[in-house]
């Protein structure tokens, strides 16, 4: 029988690191339909009956069984039957006997002619651990003319996944466009799945996906989550539409997992409700993973106490879920619920992981908790068995950098096991801003400008703390110093949704067609709120104008602008959302309070640490926010999100799906 007449009949497996795809459940036989005195007449079992048999084995893990199958296999001298190979290579690589499968493997002759065989191998070494020998393996391969088809490279590619090395992808995917491989559906999704997560290129993880000819719900999953990793939340939107709209492909729970970091973006409660809905409808409620992102939605959208209710309706509850609780509070100025949280996870028998405690440090830094901070972060150790890690001392010099205590910091940073990085100064010369400690701030800009010399913030950072007491003539240096190496500043943007549709203001905009408006309004809004007590605070222009052209500039911050758009365009007593892309400087966070106050209107303004309600503003929330500690806790989101996608794909293969 020939290599082609092989491929059509050869059997199907259940796992999804396989190498093949899956024969339905009702063709693979049990394995008590031989008993054992049929076992004991090997004339009496065919080929074909020992392949589903081993399949049954490999299902199972059933070493023991497998292995009496195998000796049965030797007497009647099948050993090198090609379908009956990569199921032993299989059985035993399953088994965690991956020494037996490569004894197995090197005992065969001819293996330049079954390319099955190297296949069942690879993935044997994968589902082992052993992305070393991998590559090497595959190298062999190619050395003795075994042309790789599409199983091979979906393997390849998860070993890709595993070893985090972004170059791999791109040279097996010219070998997958080579070989003739690239229209194959595992290779495909593999292949988006590792652009947007590894590579972080979502323009070719798109262009993989576009060139498609057949997307089923992995593809659409997979590029989903690749915008949403990338902050292309607006496309992830777009893209959950056009999957149900025009493909008519419905969505699974990692869909809806991967989809709903975009609703939190956005402040988009209204969509994060009817993804809430589609849950319910379709059975998904109680996945503990997908209970946790939507603790997380509306967290981020300023509703901490729906956020509980999912998780107090979860009766499963890992640490995942607890993380994604605490974190709500925290991000919603609750520190206290955040800090008691924390202790009942604890009483609940459940252990804090790293990031756990990145979440609760930080916690205790923004709400003022340092005596609750400084005895989490010395107990990492000894209570949790958590050696510290950069974020953990970026958390405390966070915290002693908000309560003033700049000299505290700088010596706790000098006596850190680990060598300080970019984000634990730049926790620091946030802080030097907000106490106006400029020669602090200079030295540590200084070791900033040499561990991260293209990060344009840490300038951003030091120009503010010159404009702070108006040494315009060093400000005018770093803007000179920013422009030689090409670096930018990102513009400040806020958005709010109305009627399914997203509007984006930026800081002086008037390219809105209703411009004219927006700005009579904030004229308004400026006496209404002057008459009820608001004093412009022109130290947060830091610009070198005069007081009156600073008092007309901070009216027309973006968030005002989308303040006063959201009061021409929704109802009377509806509650505005806005979110912004940057931290809210103190002025507008004075002036919002007033606004919500003369307007009888709810303002939620969710910036980039945590939406900030109008009913509930107060001092505290004036303190600095700068980029470092931003890209931490994005960070620390992060990982929130990989622990939620690992989960989740461990729990669908626990119930048996690929």
């Amino acid at each position: 029988m020939g290599m082609g007449s092989l491929h059509p009949t050869l059997p199907l497996l259940h796992h999804s690191n396989s190498s093949y795809p899956s024969l339905p459940s009702h063709s693979i036989k049990p394995l008590k339909t031989k008993t054992p005195e049929a076992l004991k007449k090997p004339s009496s079992i065919p080929s074909t009956e020992l392949v589903l048999l081993l399949q049954s084995c490999i299902e199972t893990k059933s070493y023991q069984q497998g292995k009496s199958i195998h000796s049965q296999i030797l007497k009647l001298g099948f050993e090198r039957n090609r379908d009956l190979l990569p199921k032993l290579i299989k059985l035993y690589s399953v088994c965690g006997r991956i020494s037996i499968a490569r004894n197995l493997f090197d005992r065969i002759p001819n293996r330049n002619l079954n390319v099955f065989v190297w296949t069942s191998l690879i993935s044997g070494y994968i589902e082992n651990g052993l992305l070393g020998n991998v590559i090497g393996i595959f190298l062999e391969m190619l050395e003795l003319g075994v042309k790789p088809d599409g199983f091979t490279f979906s393997s390849l590619l998860k070993a890709c996944s595993n070893l985090g090395f972004p170059p791999l992808v791109t040279q097996l995917h010219s070998m997958i466009v080579k070989c003739g491989c690239g229209s194959f559906l595992s290779v495909e999704n593999s292949l988006i799945h590792l652009y947007g997560s590894l590579c972080v290129d979502v323009e070719s993880a798109h262009r993989v996906f576009d060139r498609m000819s057949c997307r089923d719900v992995v593809s659409w999953t997979s590029i989903i989550r690749a915008c949403c990793s990338l902050e292309k939340y607006g496309e992830s939107m777009e893209l959950f539409s056009r999957m149900q709209f025009d493909e008519d492909i419905k969505p699974n729970e990692l869909t809806v997992v991967s989809v709903l970091p975009a609703c939190g973006f956005f402040s988009s409660l209204r969509r994060g409700q009817a993804f809430h809905a589609y849950i319910i409808r379709n059975g998904f409620s109680m996945n503990v993973i997908v209970g946790a992102s939507l603790v997380s939605m509306y967290s981020h959208c300023g509703h901490p106490d729906d956020a509980f209710l999912v998780f107090d309706s979860l009766k499963e509850r890992n640490i995942v879920l607890w993380t994604s609780m605490i974190e709500g509070y925290s991000v919603n100025g609750r520190f206290d619920s955040a800090l008691e949280l924390f202790h009942v996870m604890q009483d609940n028998g459940i252990e804090p992981n790293y990031v756990t405690l990145i979440v609760i440090l930080s916690a205790c830094s923004h709400g003022g908790l340092i005596d609750d901070g400084w005895e989490i972060f010395n107990s990492l150790r000894d209570k949790f068995g958590i050696e510290p890690r950069a974020e953990h001392y970026a958390c405390v010099v966070d915290m002693l950098g908000r309560a003033g205590q700049l000299d505290e910091a700088e010596k706790f940073i000098n006596t850190m096991s680990l060598k300080p990085n970019g984000s634990i100064f730049g926790s620091l010369l946030g802080a030097c801003g907000v106490y106006g400690n400029v020669d602090l701030g200079e030295r540590l800009a200084s070791r900033l400008f040499e561990l991260e010399p293209n990060n344009a913030a840490n300038y951003v950072m030091l120009s503010n703390i010159y404009a702070a007491v108006e040494r315009w003539d060093d400000v005018g240096r770093m803007r000179q110093l920013m422009a030689v190496k090409g670096l930018s500043k990102d513009p400040g943007c806020s958005w709010i949704e109305t009627k399914n549709k997203v509007y984006v203001f930026g800081a002086h905009d008037r390219s809105h067609p209703e411009s004219d408006n927006i700005y009579r309004m904030l004229e308004d809004l400026s006496d209404r709120i002057i008459k009820a007590g608001y004093v412009p605070s022109t130290k947060f222009v830091l610009r070198d104008v005069e007081d009156d052209d600073k008092k007309k500039l901070l009216c027309s911050h973006s968030e005002r602008l989308a303040i006063a758009f959201g009061l021409m365009k929704t109802p009377s007593g509806v509650p505005i959302r806005i979110a912004k892309n940057i931290r809210v400087c103190g002025d507008c966070h004075d002036a919002i309070k007033l606004i919500s106050k003369v307007t009888s209107r709810e303002l939620i303004i969710r910036d980039t640490i945590r939406p900030l309600l109008s009913k509930e503003l107060s001092s505290r929330d004036l303190m600095f926010e700068d980029s470092s500690i931003m890209k931490s806790r994005i960070s620390t989101l992060g990982n929130i999100v990989q622990h939620l996608m690992g989960g989740y794909i461990s729990i669908r293969k626990q119930h048996g799906h690929p």
